[in-house]
C-alpha cells in the first residue's frame, strides 16, 4: 500500500483513468443518438384519358400527364401502376402491376432539377403491361392510374390519388353492363351518389364542358364527376 503513495504510481494510475474515462468519446463530431428521416414528397397525375374510341378498330390507349414535383437529390423518377381496382400499399411496394416500358426501373425517368409546377410532362401509355410479355388494354374496360416517386436507394415514396378511367374516350358507346357502361349509369335521370360512381361519358354523368374526345375539360373551379381533367 506504501507504493500507492509514491507520485510516480499516482500519476501512472491517474492515466490510466484518464484513458478508460475517455475511451468511446468522440470529441469531434457532435453526437445524436437519433436518426432523421423525411418523407420522400408524394407524386400527382395531373390527369389521365383514353385517346381513342376503341368500339373501332383502334386499340386502346392512355395520355398521362404529370408535373415533376420531387426535388430529393436521389430523386431518380416516378413509377407508374396500373390496377383494375385501387391497389393495396403491399402490392404497390411489391412492384406488382408497375409498367415498365423495358424491364427497368423507374417507369419514367426524371431528375430533381426538372421539378416544375408550370410545365406539364405528357407520357402515352400504349400497353397495360409493354414487357415481358405485352398485354394490350382491353376495350370498355376501366382502369386504375397510380404514382410513386423513386430514390436511387430503392425507397419508394406513399401512392398518388388513385385515377380511375375507362379505356374508351366514349363509354357511352360501350355495351350495357360493361365496366365502361354499368346499366346504373346508362339511366340520364339517375342519382347525385350513382353519378358520382359513373365514368364521365356515360348518360348519367355527362360531360360538363366540351365533348369526351377533348377529354371533358373542367371549367374553371369545378371537380369531377363531369369532367376529368
Amino acid at each position: 500500500m506504501g507504493n500507492l503513495k509514491t507520485p510516480v504510481v499516482q500519476a501512472v494510475l491517474f492515466s490510466f483513468f484518464l484513458f478508460f474515462a475517455s475511451c468511446g468519446t468522440n470529441t469531434e463530431v457532435t453526437q445524436s443518438p437519433f436518426v432523421f428521416l423525411t418523407p420522400v414528397g408524394v407524386p400527382q397525375i395531373f390527369s389521365i384519358t383514353a385517346k381513342y374510341d376503341n368500339i373501332d378498330t383502334h386499340k386502346p390507349e392512355y395520355d398521362l400527364k404529370y408535373y415533376i414535383t420531387n426535388m430529393e437529390p436521389q430523386f431518380v423518377g416516378y413509377n407508374l401502376y396500373i390496377t383494375f381496382a385501387i391497389p393495396s400499399a403491399g402490392e404497390t411496394l411489391s412492384n406488382a402491376n408497375l409498367y415498365l416500358e423495358n424491364g427497368v426501373q423507374p417507369s419514367f425517368p426524371q431528375l430533381a432539377f426538372q421539378a416544375s409546377t408550370s410545365n406539364v410532362v405528357t407520357q402515352g401509355i400504349e400497353n397495360y403491361q409493354p414487357f415481358s410479355p405485352v398485354q394490350m388494354f382491353q376495350k370498355c374496360e376501366v382502369y386504375t392510374f397510380t404514382l410513386r416517386a423513386l430514390l436511387n436507394t430503392g425507397i419508394t415514396s406513399n401512392m398518388s390519388t388513385p385515377i380511375t378511367r375507362c379505356s374508351s374516350i366514349y363509354p357511352d358507346h360501350c355495351g350495357t353492363n360493361t365496366s365502361c357502361n354499368p346499366t346504373a349509369c346508362t339511366v340520364a335521370s339517375c342519382s347525385t351518389s350513382t353519378q358520382s360512381l359513373c365514368p364521365v361519358g356515360t348518360a348519367c354523368n355527362p360531360c360538363t364542358k366540351g365533348v369526351a374526345a377533348t377529354g371533358c375539360a373542367c371549367p374553371a373551379g369545378q371537380s369531377p364527376p363531369g369532367c376529368n381533367l
